[in-house]
């Protein structure tokens, strides 16, 4: 699995953190697996257990970053919706623990 660190890393975690947010505060919480219409799409997984982490090395994946207990992957911009629920059905037959949720990201420049 590829990770990367420093600020793009962190403001990419960061930007994902306050899109889930917003997506529970309206309701969309409660379909953690349900793609958002338009992306850029992210993922995060949270104490995920299992064998992973080769459905975050997909192509349409960019480089994870890795948290305490947590793991967010963002979209390339070029992603298509049945490309995120394809990395979500693959997510969902390799974690035997932890949670996915998938939202949207504002784009962040380098």
């Amino acid at each position: 699995m590829r990770v990367i660190r420093g600020k793009v890393g962190v403001v990419a975690a960061l930007v994902l953190a306050v899109a889930l947010a917003l997506s529970a505060l309206a309701g969309l919480g409660a379909r953690p697996t349900g793609v958002p219409a338009d992306g850029p799409w992210a993922v995060q997984l949270t104490a995920p257990e299992g064998d992973w982490a080769s459905c975050l090395d997909d192509p349409v994946v960019n480089a994870p970053v890795a948290g305490e207990s947590t793991v967010t992957a963002v979209f390339v911009a070029e992603a298509t919706e049945a490309d995120v629920q394809r990395v979500l059905d693959c997510l969902s037959d390799a974690m035997t623990g932890g949670s996915v949720q998938v939202g949207t990201v504002e784009p962040v420049d380098a």
